[in-house]
């Protein structure tokens, strides 16, 4: 296993200050070294590295740009299902000059000075890997969420962005939504008095992110798929038999290969919370779960995040919920929203914010009446188009996006703070200046590395 020194995170002055720019404009400028390269009305050239699943996202939002090159291990998930759907498949044939690939190493060994930026729509265990060799290569970078597995590869991956000078951008699309927006606007102002604690929740039961592995989680027993290149598709993690519960939709609920429901949802229902009162990292998070099964994760998840105080704002507890368990109900008559969400404490009030912060709303709904004419000004800017769009634009502007690496790095540490107390079962106190838990060396592996990764990836 290779281990690398943690990346030094910014100090906490520093975190408040990018948030305060952010707060100010959420896509303001700065030079870039790729900026300057693309002209202002040109279409960026881009690859796709996953064309399935969030890649549709990808591909339909960015059709106005040129699609030059598609990389994707399973083609019939990636090509014959993207044509067969009937939203994608319009985007896709806008671009039937561009050249298809398994492998993404082969991709940039052939046509690296073809492509100006490039999305990456692929299961976790493979963010650091293919995140480093974008970065590399001096192209913009789109990267889904949760950035990446552990602290550790968040880190440097951060590291690596800031290096290569490019223009990033995390894929919690709630940071270019109107919610997320009122939510800082509706804080600032005051409406809630001092926020002391935030719940948050994914209501998601059962599915890919707890699974039942059975006394043999590496049985073997079935052939892979001809259209799956499934020695590409294991990538970094150790060669293990093909199994199908393991591949494409179910990887989430393998530590080896995804980060469970948190890693899925933290970086959606908490985000709110972070930009809107500023929270900076946790200096502590506890677990209490269902049993944890080998190689998996629980079927129930809570958490218990703690906040320091910033200036004259309160500490803040933040409560996470998930697997079928809601928060308490803040005010009768409240409906919890499927998906998930987050609801906001304050000493003067209450605020709910919607699922991926897609909207805000004070409570009860008798205070949001009252309100609704002598709300805050919208003092943040407003996007059109979605993260996507806003990430191409700020290509050609030489900007920073809402999400980029050194704004969303902190946010995904938060997740994946949480995915390290869920593998260790135990409450973790962290120094994120020295990217250490400073009471269990033992939970200190499941920050970073905590990986074996195979050769010939890069990392």
């Amino acid at each position: 296993m290779k281990t690398r020194p943690l990346a030094a995170p910014a100090s906490r002055r520093e975190f408040l200050q990018t948030t305060a720019l952010a707060a100010g404009s959420l896509l303001f400028t700065r030079a870039t070294s790729r900026a300057a390269d693309t002209p202002a009305n040109s279409r960026l050239q881009i690859a796709l590295i996953g064309v399935g699943g969030r890649g549709k996202s990808a591909l339909t939002a960015l059709q106005g740009e040129q699609i030059v090159a598609f990389c994707d291990v399973d083609h019939v998930r990636g090509r014959e299902q993207v044509a067969a759907d009937k939203v994608s498949s319009g985007a896709l044939a806008r671009f039937p000059d561009a050249r298809w690939f398994h492998d993404y190493r082969v991709m940039f060994e052939q046509m690296a000075d073809q492509i100006d930026a490039v999305v990456v729509s692929v299961p976790d265990f493979m963010h650091y890997a293919i995140g480093l060799a974008v970065l590399r290569q001096r192209k913009h970078l789109y990267m889904e969420k949760p950035l990446c597995r552990c602290i550790t590869e968040v880190r440097a991956l951060r590291a690596a962005a800031a290096e290569a000078g490019v223009v990033t951008q995390m894929g919690n699309q709630g940071r270019a939504a109107e919610g997320i927006r009122l939510a800082r606007e509706w804080v600032q102002a005051g409406l809630l008095g001092r926020v002391h604690t935030v719940h948050a929740w994914n209501h998601t039961v059962g599915g890919s992110y707890s699974l039942d592995l059975g006394p043999d989680p590496e049985a073997a027993g079935e052939a892979p798929p001809p259209s799956l290149r499934y020695d590409l598709w294991q990538g970094v993690t150790p060669e293990r038999a093909y199994r199908k519960i393991r591949s494409h939709a179910s990887w989430r609920g393998y530590s080896d290969y995804g980060t469970g429901c948190l890693g899925d949802w933290a970086c959606h229902q908490l985000d709110a919370a972070v930009y809107a009162l500023d929270l900076g990292a946790p200096l502590s998070v506890e677990p209490a779960t269902t049993p944890l099964p080998p190689g998996t994760f629980p079927t129930t998840n809570t958490l218990h995040y703690a906040f320091a105080a910033r200036g004259e704002q309160p500490p803040v507890s933040v409560r996470w919920f998930d697997g079928g368990i809601l928060p308490p109900l803040p005010v009768e008559g409240f409906k919890f929203n499927d998906a998930g969400g987050s609801i906001f404490y304050g000493d003067k009030g209450i605020m709910a914010v919607g699922s991926h912060s897609s909207s805000a709303r004070l409570l009860p709904d008798a205070r949001m009446a009252e309100l609704r004419s002598a709300l805050p000004p919208k003092t943040i800017p407003r996007l059109v188009g979605g993260p996507h769009v806003e990430w191409v634009n700020a290509i050609r502007a030489g900007a920073r996006c809402g999400s980029d690496f050194a704004i969303a790095a902190p946010l995904a540490e938060i997740a994946l703070l949480g995915v390290a107390a869920i593998r260790a079962q135990t409450r973790l106190e962290w120094d994120a200046t020295a990217g250490r838990v400073t009471n269990s060396a033992s939970a200190q592996r499941f920050i970073g590395p905590g990986y074996d990764y195979r050769p010939g990836w890069g990392v």
